[in-house]
């Protein structure tokens, strides 16, 4: 290949990779997306049905409602106007007439919005959906194992965890976890310094034991893996009901959870470099060609 054809198939490379937009108009989404948005409808509800167990608990409500815009924000507002208008005014109105309510004392009003908003927030899942994506056993197992994440993560907050649950390289198999950046371990003390955190890990991690339930249902050509992903789960709330440690909590969710999950539902990793990025690595390089191409010119 000549220098002008190679600077030619450079140049093509570099369009491809520069040109590369996610598509801007309306869309559903992606496999991924598709689980975040199946676990997200979960965690909301979950918040809900707190908040209800708690009205006039001004504490209680103060952290349930920071757990709710945090699960749904003015982006998910304006993804399901792409879709729905009506399920875009409604569900954000629901949710802060839960809180509203809530802080009232209106223990009636607290229950008519919750039942409301669980009907809205099914109504949207289809919205936001696409059919095949919905009827995916892979993309319900993984919408599962987010939501277990946050469950580790608020039990993590909840013991005041200095590592992360979430991080399986800090597992250590003496029953203890990575203090940090130093490397040293330190033996966790199961000590609850945020109920609401606790108690929010139980309900998230019970939540994906339901999600589970109805997955496993729809598939039992699985049984061998959903037997071991259902002892797995009850374990894990079991361990997290009784204060367990945080390297047995780990042990649940990385080692016994995830193997089942993934191999049973065909999870797959993420790639390291998705395609975008990788076009983008390629014209970067593509750049880098040409401009050592132009220098030798000069020089000659």
């Amino acid at each position: 290949m000549n220098n002008r054809v190679l600077v030619l198939v450079i140049g093509g490379i570099i369009s491809t990779g520069l040109i590369y937009t996610p598509h801007a108009s309306a869309h559903n989404f992606g496999g991924d997306e598709s689980a975040s948005f199946l676990a997200k409808v979960a965690e909301i509800k979950t918040e809900v049905n707190f908040i209800s167990k708690h009205v006039s608990e001004p504490d209680a409500i103060d952290y349930y409602a920071d757990a709710l815009n945090e699960y749904w924000n003015a982006n998910d507002t304006r993804e399901m106007g792409e879709r729905n208008t009506l399920l875009q005014k409604e569900i954000p109105a629901t949710i802060n007439a839960t809180i509203g309510d809530a802080r009232s004392g209106n223990q009636a009003a607290v229950n008519a919005d919750v039942s409301q908003l669980n009907g809205y927030l099914d109504e949207a899942v289809p919205v936001r959906i696409d059919k095949d994506k919905l009827s995916n056993s892979t993309v319900q197992a993984l919408a599962v194992t987010f939501v277990l994440k946050e469950a580790l993560e608020k039990y993590g907050d909840a013991i005041n965890s200095t590592g992360d649950l979430n991080d399986m390289s800090q597992m250590n198999i003496n029953g203890s976890v990575s203090s940090g950046s130093t490397g040293s371990t330190q033996q966790m003390a199961v000590t609850i310094v945020d109920q609401h955190k606790y108690y929010n890990s139980i309900g998230l991690a019970t939540a994906a034991q339901q999600m589970f339930n109805d997955l496993a249902a729809k598939n039992p050509d699985k049984s061998t893996f959903n037997a071991k992903i259902s002892a797995g789960l009850a374990k894990m709330i079991q361990d997290l009901n009784n204060k367990a440690d945080a390297n047995t909590i780990m042990t649940d969710a990385h080692v016994d959870l995830h193997r089942a999950i993934v191999s049973g539902y065909n999870i797959q990793e993420v790639p390291e470099f998705p395609m975008p990025a990788l076009l983008v690595i390629i014209s970067i390089v593509g750049v880098i060609a040409i401009s050592r191409f132009r220098s030798v010119k000069l020089r000659q």
